[in-house]
């Protein structure tokens, strides 16, 4: 950790964690330079098997962004147009754009307030003939509940995809979550926990033929699957990105540990009620702390807070998907009712590898201090 200095505390810092990896980059852009291999190569092939290994599955492949991952997932989970996909309105717009560009259409369902994901209680009653896919998405790097929504999918003969843009390493009981799904989709986004230097994604696979076809897909060839010809098209992870997320991801768990201590710093000052809790219980679960989040009736008080003391927070995400701008494209399957309620009151806090401990603290007594003048304020 580097010393506190009277800077603002951002919610991201890109480059600190960046440099103990600089001169390995460096070395390796100018062999890859020199090459003249600059498309799927060797670097590519690597972190497509360290990957799948990683995340236990049978093979991954890199496309050219989170988005476009979600899309070829859905397309070879057999989502055709007027079927529908049913998942969080919790969530970035990715999420529900992907379906909708497949002329489907996103059906949301309700979250649950322990940890904003979505509730496998609410799944069942939303189902309808038109139904053909489930989408879980374990925001801000909280497990979702599979168990159930598996049980669930296998009932009625769906296909189970997970948008793990925000949750690689999560694990749910003791599994990685990308080993869930049919398939999984990664995005190497600069802000992620695996962060590439640009845009880039990845398809975890549980089918080899799932593979086989996306990897026909991404480089132009048509592909004949679900009954229908499938056009090619260039969605290809770049063989630059590759090596920056090879050499990212052999310091993963060390700055995943820097973000666990800012994470449990926080803790330590925010009562439960306030914050991320596992109502699936501990065992076996792991938060990756995407972002850290925490909740309160006055929100926007709180943050003009912070901001007068220096620190950079986020809503995330108010309004929820249901009140989108595409929403004439969507269909609810129950109230949104937490949905809305954390839209209102969830704020962002700093979470990252070179957050500064003693600013961790900082953050989290201004946090605590503010929640008990406000628990005291509703009582009287």
């Amino acid at each position: 950790m580097s010393a506190k200095n009277d800077k603002r505390v951002g919610r991201y810092d890109l480059i600190t964690p960046m440099l103990p990896c600089k001169d390995e980059i460096m070395e390796k852009f100018e062999k890859f330079l020199m090459s003249g291999n600059y498309i799927l190569g060797e670097e590519v092939r690597l972190l497509e098997e360290e990957l799948a290994a990683a995340c236990d599955v049978v093979d991954a492949v890199g496309v050219a962004s989170g988005s476009s991952a979600l899309f070829v997932a859905l397309a070879m989970a057999g989502v055709r147009p007027g079927h529908e996909v049913i998942t969080t309105p919790y969530t970035f717009d990715a999420t529900m754009e992907a379906i909708i560009l497949l002329d489907a259409v996103p059906v949301f369902v309700d979250i649950r307030p322990e940890d904003l994901n979505i509730d496998p209680g609410l799944i069942e009653a939303a189902i309808t003939p038109k139904t053909r896919a489930i989408m879980p998405v374990p925001i801000f790097g909280a497990p979702c509940d599979m168990d159930p929504i598996n049980e669930i999918a296998a009932k009625h003969g769906l296909e189970v995809v997970v948008d793990m843009a925000q949750g690689y390493g999560t694990l749910y009981k003791g599994q990685a979550m990308g080993s869930f799904g049919r398939m999984s989709t990664l995005s190497f986004y600069p802000t992620k926990n695996l962060p590439g230097i640009g845009d880039g994604g990845m398809v975890l696979c549980r089918d080899q033929r799932d593979a086989d076809r996306i990897r026909k897909i991404r480089a132009h060839k048509a592909v004949r699957a679900n009954d229908r010809l499938y056009t090619g098209w260039n969605s290809r992870l770049d063989e630059i990105q590759a090596m920056v997320i090879r050499i990212r991801h052999g310091r993963f768990n060390e700055e995943q540990g820097d973000r666990d201590q800012v994470a449990a710093i926080y803790d330590s000052y925010i009562p439960e009620a306030h914050r991320l809790q596992y109502p699936i219980g501990k065992e076996g679960m792991k938060v990756t702390h995407h972002q850290y989040w925490v909740r309160c009736t006055q929100r926007d008080k709180l943050r003009d807070l912070l901001d007068d003391n220096g620190i950079d927070t986020a809503i995330f995400y108010d309004p929820p998907l249901h009140r989108h701008e595409l929403a004439e494209y969507v269909r609810t399957g129950s109230d949104m009712t937490e949905a809305e309620r954390a839209g209102r009151e969830v704020l962002i806090l700093p979470v990252h590898a070179a957050l500064p401990f003693e600013d961790a603290h900082r953050v989290g007594k201004i946090v605590q201090d503010f929640l008990a003048v406000e628990e005291k304020t509703a009582s009287n």
